[in-house]
C-alpha cells in the first residue's frame, strides 16, 4: 500500500475552500524580506489559486519562485529523454520477466480498466515497474479531479507566471534527481510495490480522494496522517521520495532565502511532519508561520 500512496502524491472543481495551511511565510533568521512556502497537488486545477488567501500577495511579493524542477525544462524533449531512460528496465528485468503469468494477467485487466481495452502488458513490458505503478497512479488521483487538465498543471502554472512577471523561476533539484528517487530502488522493490497497487485498486481510488479532500481543506495534519498510517506498509518509500528530497531542499534554501524573497511551490506532502520542509526549516532558525 505505499506504493498506493506515493503514486498518488507523484502525481497529487467548481468550488474550493482552502485554507491558509497550505501557504506558510518564512522569516527570521537574519532574512531582510519574508519568503513563502505553498504547498501543491500535481493533479489538482489551477483554481486553487484564486482559494488560497494571501496567496496573489505573496506571489506579487517574491522576486524568485522556485519548484521542484523547473517546468518548462522538465517538458522539454531532452529532459523527457533523461526520464524514460531511467524509465527502462535492464534487458533482464521487463515486465514478463519479474512477474508471474498470473501476476501479469492481473496486471493486464487494471491497465485495460484504466488505459482501454487495448492497453496490455506487453506494451509496458520494457518499463521499470516503478513506471508503470507511477502511470497508474496518475490515472488514479485523476479520478478524484475529473476536469484536471494536463495544460493546465498548477506547479507549471505557477511558473509560467513567474515568468510572464519577469521573476527568476528555479528548480529545487534536476530532472537526473528526481527519476533517481521515483525509479532508483530495486526492480524487485518496484515489482512487489506494482502488485501491490493492483491488489489493491479500490483501496487506492478511496486514498485518491481521501487526498483530494485533505489537499482542498488545506489539512496538511490529515495528510500526514496518510503517510504515516502503519497500514500502508514500510517507510522506505517515504524516506526515500519525501524525506531524503526534503533534506536536500532545505539546503538548499539555506542559500538561497538570504538573498532575495522566494516563492517555494512544492508538492503538500513535502510540508508536514518532523521531517517536513516547515519542520526543517524550523530546526535551521526560521520563523515558519501560516499565512492568515
Amino acid at each position: 500500500m505505499k506504493k498506493i500512496l506515493t503514486s498518488l502524491f507523484l502525481v497529487a472543481i467548481t468550488a474550493i475552500s482552502c485554507n491558509a495551511q497550505l501557504l506558510w511565510k518564512i522569516s527570521g533568521n537574519g532574512l531582510e524580506k519574508p519568503s513563502y512556502l505553498f504547498g501543491t497537488h500535481h493533479i489538482a486545477p489551477i483554481s486553487v489559486l484564486d482559494s488560497v488567501p494571501g496567496f496573489n500577495n505573496a506571489f506579487a511579493s517574491a522576486d524568485k519562485v522556485y519548484g521542484e524542477l523547473i517546468m518548462s525544462e522538465a517538458q522539454s524533449p531532452a529532459a523527457q529523454q533523461i526520464m524514460m531512460t531511467a524509465a527502462m528496465a535492464p534487458q533482464d528485468s521487463t515486465l514478463t520477466a519479474v512477474l508471474t503469468p498470473a501476476q501479469v494477467d492481473s496486471l493486464n485487466i487494471l491497465l485495460q480498466k484504466y488505459m482501454g481495452p487495448m492497453a496490455t502488458v506487453a506494451q509496458f513490458n520494457p518499463m521499470k515497474p516503478a513506471m508503470v505503478s507511477t502511470l497508474i497512479g496518475v490515472v488514479q488521483a485523476q479520478s478524484a479531479f475529473p476536469t484536471f487538465n494536463q495544460q493546465e498543471q498548477l506547479d507549471g502554472e505557477i511558473q509560467k507566471r513567474a515568468a510572464a512577471a519577469g521573476k527568476e523561476v528555479g528548480g529545487l533539484e534536476t530532472m537526473e534527481i528526481q527519476c533517481q528517487a521515483l525509479f532508483g530502488n530495486s526492480i524487485l522493490e518496484q515489482a512487489n510495490g506494482l502488485m501491490d497497487l493492483v491488489r489493491n485498486d479500490d483501496k487506492a481510488i478511496g486514498m485518491a480522494h481521501r487526498l483530494a479532500n485533505a489537499y482542498l481543506a488545506g489539512d496538511l495534519s490529515e495528510m500526514l496522517s496518510i503517510i504515516e498510517d502503519p497500514t500502508m506498509g514500510t517507510g522506505e518509500s517515504t524516506e526515500r521520495l519525501i524525506n531524503k528530497r526534503n533534506a536536500n531542499w532545505v539546503r538548499i534554501m539555506a542559500g538561497l532565502l538570504p538573498t532575495a524573497s522566494v516563492l517555494i511551490a512544492v508538492g503538500a506532502g513535502h510540508l508536514p511532519g518532523d521531517k517536513g520542509l516547515i519542520s526543517l526549516l524550523k530546526k535551521e532558525g526560521y520563523t515558519v508561520t501560516p499565512v492568515e
